[in-house]
């Protein structure tokens, strides 16, 4: 089973994303008191400001990045997912970690609508990733994800046949 990219919704999320960079470029880059403004408490307190400006630009270098990543799945001609006897292929994040054999899987379940899986031997996989793709794949871990966490929204009108389909060659946990 092949699952492949949707260029469409990937066109939409880039612009989303294109403008919510856009907005927290601007709040970064330029002094937002000059403007004239009511009395406000984020706007007059000089470190609520600046707090706030650090956070934005935080937000502004992830979102970015992701940015980055779906206007390159635009380009891709990889599928988002695969599914065949050998293995199982995850092109479907930034984070992916690409052709898996159904032997390293310790344990696929579900949460909060991502299908995880826990693998026997990580360290291989996220060895070919750099820093801050190791870094989201450390925080999805801290918060209870599992070594690959896919979000089935991206692939929605398919994503019961990817289940029913990766149920028949791997069991899930659906707790």
């Amino acid at each position: 089973m092949i699952i492949e990219q949707n260029k469409k919704n990937t066109l939409l999320y880039a612009m989303i994303t294109l403008v919510a960079f856009v907005m927290l470029f601007c709040i970064v880059v330029f002094d937002l008191r000059k403007l004239p403004h009511e009395e406000d408490f984020l706007l007059d307190n000089a470190i609520a400001y600046w707090v706030f400006r650090g956070i934005c630009f935080v937000f502004c270098f992830f979102v970015g990045a992701g940015d980055v990543y779906l206007f390159g799945q635009l380009f891709s001609k990889e599928p988002l997912v695969e599914i065949c006897d050998e293995y199982f292929y995850d092109n479907s994040s930034a984070i992916a970690l690409g052709k898996i054999a159904w032997s390293d899987m310790e344990r696929v379940y579900m949460k909060n609508g991502f299908l995880n899986i826990d693998l026997k031997k990580p360290d291989v996989y996220i060895a070919k990733k750099n820093w801050l793709q190791k870094l989201l794949i450390k925080w999805n871990a801290v918060l209870g994800y599992g070594d690959v966490c896919m979000s089935t929204q991206r692939f929605k009108n398919e994503g019961e046949k990817f289940i029913g389909e990766f149920i028949k060659r791997k069991a899930i946990d659906l707790n």
